[in-house]
């Protein structure tokens, strides 16, 4: 549970360490025009990346805690990163806009660093791009124990 994972660092330990010395230099993505984009232009603020797809039941299922959760940290210092793992990105973007969340859709790049091989999964990294937790699974975001830990990462 990512709960655990942001206390007291990960929950998978393979996942972990597989992605632990990854930082946001290495992380490439593409948006939903197709542009490249690096997310290290995000450095400064906690990045909160999930692996998903429109077809994955568990992935649909965590979706709206996340925008409960994105809802409730407006404004601060942190961006939701949901890299679609759909074949199609149409598909994706109209899944997003038909279940009315704001999220903003990326694909895999050709250096994308946190590639899973199942999904979803979710990374948290700190303002320098360093993971701070890494959770493979659906996980509860909307939990006040995971919106206090993420206002903590924040301060």
């Amino acid at each position: 549970m990512l709960v655990a994972a942001l206390m007291v660092g990960f929950t998978n330990t393979e996942l972990a360490t597989h992605h632990k010395a990854e930082t946001a230099v290495n992380a490439e993505l593409v948006d939903s025009n197709n542009m490249p984009i690096n997310l290290a232009q995000f450095r400064g603020k906690i990045v909160f990346i999930n692996n998903w797809a429109s077809w994955c039941p568990p992935c649909v299922a965590e979706m709206p805690s996340i925008q409960k959760l994105k809802n409730t940290l407006k404004g601060e210092d942190i961006v939701f990163i949901m890299v679609s793992y759909d074949d199609q990105p149409e598909k994706a973007m109209r899944f997003i806009q038909k279940k009315n969340f704001d999220f903003e859709v990326y694909f895999p790049g050709k250096k994308y660093a946190f590639h899973t091989e199942s999904i979803p999964a979710t990374f948290v990294l700190d303002k320098n791009g360093k993971v701070l937790a890494a959770h493979q699974g659906m996980a509860n975001f909307d939990k006040p124990e995971v919106i206090e830990k993420f206002r903590s990462l924040l301060k």
